[in-house]
């Protein structure tokens, strides 16, 4: 009788399909790429610089290109089982907070990310990974002129940093709770950006899930992050965008 612990089917890399390419747009994840998007319906059209829209894309730098796709995945699945087995045990010994900086630390190309309400703990972070790569957050429920200002100025703090901030008092604000690193790790669940929730997460006050199944991080991006940048519904109405 085989271990399941050495169970590994290779044929099961035939069916792994990473997001390729982002849309310009509305930074949808497109696994499969026919001209347009299946998020924001933007259509590419080819043209003689470019007659496929995936060289424009690339050359737009929205492509993806992972140079060692299997180790940055076991590096990332290794945070989220971390992340499991201690949410599950009796005394925590893996914090979800520490498991957000880890992934925030192994990001090798984007982050993504929607809630309501931030902490300045997790911005300073979230400052501090864009330093390297592209974060973009979709932000409501700030309150607070003072973490506003941190939002909206010192852009040249973090110039790879991109927020858009929503009015709390809007009808149709954003309240999803969603973080997304490289099209391949997402953070779902109840707690806001803040430190203080995230810190309950492990006290099971909130909940916080990482996901490690691709195509369902790519289904959650692109159901909850992508439509709300684009500000596709008609009620949407951005206060600003930050950076």
């Amino acid at each position: 009788m085989i271990s399941s612990v050495y169970n590994f089917d290779l044929d099961s890399l035939l069916r792994f399909t990473p997001p390729k390419l982002l849309c310009e747009r509305c930074f949808a994840l497109l696994t499969e790429f026919d001209g347009c998007c299946p998020v924001c319906g933007v259509r590419y059209l080819a043209t003689e610089e470019f007659a496929a829209s995936s060289l424009y894309l690339a050359h737009k730098g929205l492509d993806i290109h992972y140079d060692d796709l299997i180790t940055h995945c076991q590096a990332l699945a290794k945070i989220a089982r971390r992340t499991r087995e201690s949410l599950a045990a009796p005394e925590p010994f893996y914090p979800p907070m520490r498991a957000l900086f880890a992934a925030l630390q192994s990001a090798q190309h984007f982050v993504h990310f929607t809630t309501y309400g931030i902490s300045a703990l997790l911005l300073g972070a979230l400052k501090l990974t864009a330093q390297r790569i592209d974060v973009r957050g979709v932000v409501s429920g700030v309150k607070t002129d003072a973490m506003i200002h941190e939002l909206t100025d010192y852009a040249d703090e973090a110039p790879r940093l991109n927020i858009r901030l929503y009015p709390s008092e809007s009808q149709y604000f954003p309240h999803q709770k969603i973080i997304v690193v490289d099209g391949l790790l997402a953070f779902k669940g109840s707690a806001n950006m803040t430190d203080f929730g995230w810190r309950k997460a492990a006290l099971g006050r909130e909940v916080i899930e990482p996901v490690t199944d691709v195509a369902e991080v790519v289904d959650l991006h692109n159901r909850f992050f992508s439509p709300v940048w684009a500000g596709d519904a008609s009620n949407d109405k951005i206060l600003m965008t930050a950076y």
